[in-house]
């Protein structure tokens, strides 16, 4: 019987498969660290609600005030599975396998498409078996990366169709498709809205196979170009339009310098060595990478020397190919394209280093790496040998992921898997400090989040935490310096300088408190927050006057808070106001009944009553 040759279809569907083999042990796990704020504790994912509510929900669950990012697609897909399995963990975890499933089967699909089921089927079992991939493919929050990633792909395969020669009746249809795609892609993840620079190089590759010049080509795909250009710069009108901010991701890391690009290149070059290990070698992988466990050397050294003298000479290597072989060259820019948004350069980020941030860059490097294998076990004079070696290093690589896959099995699976892979890490420590506070274990909590802050005094995160920690307990002198940092390391946290107004005010220092909330409303749009706070303050102070002037400055700002109308109604009453706490009164219960309050904003007014009998 003869043999049936390999085609893309098939290549496909054995990538598909295999990814879904290697991701199977993850059915067995629950939620584990990030699971747990964006999926379980989020108030937006296992709670009904409308879609406006999902559309302009923060993707991280906001704390008092602070939310960071914008993937209103990604948590509808949450919201979604929620409501199927009740909150299960299998549900979100079975649709994540898939996912890991069809993210591969498009790679193969894709690259096949351009150069061959054989390259195809190599790059979808890179794709299926990387060991750097379980922590996209073992989480819930993974499923953000995988959307991304299959968008990505679907857009890269229609902009490769649209791009024929041959007259398409439904280009127009396809061209649409490219640009939704882009859009809900990075309504997952963000650095979906570089697939616009990714474009040129698909461009190139037509260009040589039509024997046709690139320029011809280029004008010819211009409408596809301008609409996923469009639909990435819709993306980032939208995100500011919820955000108001363009590039917030809820943080920058220890080292960055948030205002120079050029400084935080220099400290990522030899970091970037750290993505050639990870993807070439998947040895030393971590379930956590941050200071002091990757560190970041602003001063230009040897490492920073080799690191440029690498990426330098693989450039040259790629353009001295690019002619014999072509999907080295064609996965080498979609790396590079792919890579930029997460580098650190373009846009600091709240982490140096993290292994799910390489899951849509690894789709360039799988296929660049598949071109050279091809090439490789193409060769009648080493093929043998070559098939052997390829077959022993994809083995390696899904028993590596099998392997690991439990690992985000539970916090307290992954806290002592942390704990080995970077026991220096102030993030294992401040894990640590947050899983004991969720058992009640205050006194472990404190503990973890002071070495946490030992190890990492210049990471906002767990001085706020440890100052909250203490402000919940009244005990508001130490927790002034330890917010006052917090502000002075990341001025675009609203809720911790609030915070931190409050500490000062509880302490007496109520004219720091205001030169605190001043300073918050040069840098930030003046809100109901800063002037429930202010009132508050003042009230502190003793100008009751004041207070209510503030107050009543916030009800500009939102009328509808009825939380903001009792206070001011609190503040008429300790001023003996009657005619405006009967006013402001009235106000509160009119909007507590619009939001479903009524009964607590009448127990809250009948407090007050109580409390001053002046206006009852």
């Amino acid at each position: 019987m003869p043999h049936r040759p390999l085609r893309v279809a098939d290549a496909a569907l054995i990538a598909g498969a295999v990814a879904v083999a290697v991701a199977l042990p993850a059915l067995a796990n629950g939620f584990a660290f990030d699971d747990v704020w964006i999926v379980q504790r989020h108030p937006v994912v296992g709670a009904p609600g409308s879609l406006m509510r999902l559309i302009t929900a923060t993707y991280w669950p906001p704390t008092d005030g602070e939310g960071a990012l914008w993937r209103p697609i990604a948590l509808a897909a949450l919201a979604a599975q929620w409501a199927l399995g009740g909150g299960a963990p299998f549900v979100f975890h079975a649709v994540t396998v898939a996912l890991a499933g069809v993210a591969a089967g498009l790679m193969a699909a894709f690259t096949g498409a351009l150069f061959g089921p054989l390259t195809g089927l190599l790059a979808g079992l890179l794709f299926a078996v990387h060991p750097i991939h379980v922590e996209v493919t073992a989480t819930v929050v993974g499923q953000a990366e995988l959307l991304a990633a299959i968008a990505y792909l679907l857009a890269l395969g229609v902009s490769w169709r649209v791009s024929r020669s041959t007259p398409d009746p439904k280009r127009g249809w396809w061209i649409a498709a490219a640009a939704a795609a882009v859009l809900l892609g990075a309504g997952c993840k963000e650095h979906v809205i570089t697939l616009p620079a990714a474009l040129p190089v698909i461009w190139w590759w037509r260009a040589r196979q039509d024997g046709r010049r690139v320029g011809a080509v280029a004008r010819e795909q211009l409408p596809v170009f301008l609409a996923t250009l469009g639909a990435s710069l819709a993306f980032v009108l939208l995100r500011w339009i919820v955000l108001r901010d363009f590039t917030n991701t809820g943080g920058v890391a220890t080292g960055l310098d948030p205002s120079s690009a050029v400084r935080r290149a220099v400290v990522m070059l030899p970091l970037s060595l750290r993505w050639l290990e990870l993807l070439f070698v998947p040895i030393r992988l971590s379930a956590v990478y941050s200071p002091q466990h990757v560190i970041a050397n602003p001063a230009f050294g040897v490492v920073h020397a080799a690191a440029l003298l690498v990426w330098t000479g693989g450039a040259a290597l790629v353009w001295h190919v690019r002619h014999r072989l072509p999907a080295v060259a064609v996965g080498a820019w979609l790396f590079t394209v792919t890579i930029a948004l997460v580098s650190n350069v373009l846009v600091p980020l709240e982490v140096l280093l993290a292994e799910r941030l390489l899951f849509l860059p690894s789709v360039g490097w799988a296929m660049a790496v598949a071109g050279g294998l091809t090439a490789l076990l193409t060769e009648t004079r080493h093929g043998r040998a070559a098939r052997i070696a390829v077959a022993v290093v994809l083995l390696a690589f899904a028993g590596r992921s099998v392997v690991r896959a439990p690992v985000w099995k539970s916090n307290a699976v992954l806290f002592a898997q942390m704990l080995r892979d970077a026991p220096d890490s102030f993030q294992t420590h401040w894990a640590l400090g947050a899983e004991a506070l969720a058992v009640g274990d205050s006194g472990t909590t404190e503990r973890e989040w002071r070495e946490a802050i030992r190890l990492n005094p210049d990471h906002p995160q767990p001085l706020e935490d440890l100052g909250r920690l203490y402000a919940r307990s009244g005990r508001w002198a130490p927790a002034v310096p330890l917010l006052d940092r917090a502000v002075q390391l990341d001025s675009a946290r609203l809720g911790t300088a609030l915070l931190l107004a409050s500490a000062m005010s509880h302490t007496g220092r109520h004219a720091e408190a205001l030169r605190v909330l001043d300073v918050m409303e040069r840098r930030h749009v003046r809100g109901p927050a800063t002037a429930a706070m202010r009132a508050d303050v003042l009230r502190r102070a003793g100008d009751l006057a004041g207070a209510l002037v503030a107050a009543r400055d916030g009800l500009v700002r939102d009328s509808t808070n009825w939380r903001l109308w009792a206070l001011a109604t609190e503040l008429a009453v300790m001023a003996a106001d009657c005619e405006a706490a009967a006013n402001l009164g009235a106000g509160t219960r009119r909007h507590a009944a619009a939001a479903g309050a009524a009964a607590t904003a009448e127990e809250v007014l009948d407090g007050m009553a109580n409390r001053n009998a002046s206006c009852k």
